[in-house]
């Protein structure tokens, strides 16, 4: 992409924050302390941003405050949590959640990662760390989107980010701020240069407000359009089904009648 089209895509996303501003302007934060109880995934904010975020990760932020509630009630701790297989973890989360196992399997490798490093649960170390160490120690981590380790340096630690997933990408696609040809960590990089650091958390939670609710549109969408197939597939099939004839009772009756006039 040249220099003019990255300059022709700071208008267009400077219109598109224009257009979201009215709707999603009070719609509050989109970090894991705005959206469920503190607490409820872990005493740490960093691992508990870290963990929604990995919910959020190719979903919705409603997707991710259902899914924050079903461990918190299904589950003690993120330490019980870590010791769950991919299977179980998938079984918790709502049903039809996007991209279930995989997101389990990535959640599980990711919690266990920083378990045997830190020997508990926590990234409060991260505060200690400038932003390329930080950066460094989320890259080295096997099954951690990019995505979730810039919503954690965004909205947990304070500094310039803007997370980038498919999902993200293909709605700024779609308004000509992006193209889906290139990979996350090159849409990720764009978008920081694109955005200034000053408004990076207001572009943000404005346009992660509006992708989630599109998301959220084409997966009840989804639904309906499955159960319209089934009670029509189902429809078709009753009205294919032969009928069973009943016996000729008259007939028998009238055999019947015949055989003893015979006799």
């Amino acid at each position: 992409m040249s220099t003019s089209d990255t300059d022709n895509s700071g208008e267009l996303m400077g219109e598109l924050i224009k257009e979201l501003s009215p709707s999603y302007g009070d719609a509050g934060g989109v970090s894991c302390a705005s959206l469920i109880a503190p607490t409820d995934l872990s005493n740490d904010p960093l691992i508990s941003e870290l963990v929604f975020s990995m919910l959020v990760w190719e979903a919705s932020l409603k997707h991710a405050v259902e899914a924050s509630a079903c461990i918190h009630r299904e589950l003690i701790d993120l330490n019980e949590l870590r010791v769950c297989t991919a299977g179980e973890l998938a079984a918790i989360l709502p049903s039809r959640y996007p991209r279930a196992q995989e997101r389990s399997e990535r959640l599980l490798s990711v919690l266990n990662t920083i378990f045997r490093r830190e020997h508990q649960l926590s990234l409060t170390h991260l505060r200690e760390m400038n932003k390329r160490e930080v950066i460094a120690y989320f890259e080295s981590i096997d099954g951690l989107p990019v995505f979730a380790s810039s919503r954690v340096i965004l909205l947990g630690l304070g500094w310039h980010a803007f997370p980038m997933d498919d999902w993200l990408t293909k709605q700024l696609a779609s308004r000509g701020i992006t193209e889906t040809s290139l990979g996350i960590e090159e849409q990720t990089t764009r978008m920081e240069r694109l955005v200034r650091a000053s408004d990076s958390l207001k572009y943000y939670t404005l346009v992660e407000h509006w992708a989630s609710d599109l998301r959220r549109a084409k997966s009840t969408a989804g639904s309906k359009s499955k159960k319209t197939s089934k009670k029509t597939t189902s429809k078709a099939k009753s009205a294919t089904k032969t009928p069973v004839k009943a016996p000729a009772k008259s007939s028998a009756k009238a055999t019947a009648t015949k055989s003893k006039g015979t006799s």
